[in-house]
């Protein structure tokens, strides 16, 4: 892929991020400094789609990511963040409040499902399951489709039994990122994961369609705190 070709990835999967509406060539070329013209990135768009990094909606000519394309992103493309420092006091506050590591990692949870908006499973070990923040998951924007609901629902009924397969096949305390047909907890959305202590998982849970800068950073103050 050339530099020009990940600029405008970048750019399609964090403007429809955040906005939720696929990412035209009229859009990218009045808010993006790509000082090419508009044929030109539509070209590089249609390359970008003919390849499988996007697709486009049939109502619609702008571009969506494609689980090719958010895959391609996360590997190549992020940018390393920090972790805003009134949440970094946010966690420190949670770490200090509570006296067992299990309501450490439970009141941590709480503030990584608020913060980043989605679910987050813990498995504390082969028989405990943790969850919150289901609210927050099904609040967003791809839960209005009734099929994708359920789809997503049936993650929660099998979760107890892939958790132990994850725990096997992680380090100890490392951070991964599984997105959509490489997600073993459902193929149509995304999960970030955090192995601590011996058979512990810290799971987020979300759609593709999610932050994963912001959500990166958070795990990774995460596990600078549980380590």
């Amino acid at each position: 892929m050339t530099g020009r070709q990940e600029q405008i990835l970048r750019l399609v999967v964090e403007n429809y991020i955040h906005s939720v509406e696929p990412i035209g060539s009229k859009f990218l070329g009045e808010s993006a400094d790509l000082d090419v013209s508009g044929a030109t990135i539509r070209n590089e768009l249609r390359l970008l789609e003919e390849e499988g990094y996007l697709t486009h909606p049939h109502t619609s000519a702008g571009r969506i990511p494609t689980e090719l394309g958010y895959q391609y992103y996360v590997s190549n493309l992020i940018t390393q963040r920090v972790l805003e420092e009134d949440q970094q006091k946010t966690l420190q506050t949670i770490l200090n409040q509570f006296p067992t590591q299990k309501e450490k990692v439970k009141g941590m949870a709480k503030f990584a499902a608020h913060y980043a908006r989605n679910a987050v499973i813990i498995g504390f070990d082969r028989k405990s399951l943790y969850y919150t923040g289901m609210s927050n998951l099904f609040s967003q924007p791809e839960f209005q489709d009734y099929q994708y609901t359920v789809n997503v629902s049936s993650v929660f009924d099998e979760c107890e039994a892939k958790i132990p397969q994850v725990v096997g096949n992680m380090p100890k305390d490392e951070i991964k990122v599984f997105i959509g047909q490489e997600n073993p907890f459902g193929k149509i959305c995304s999960a970030l994961c955090l192995r601590f202590d011996d058979e512990g998982l810290f799971i987020l849970l979300g759609p593709m369609r999610m932050d994963y800068e912001k959500n990166i950073a958070l795990f990774q103050k995460i596990h600078e705190l549980t380590s």
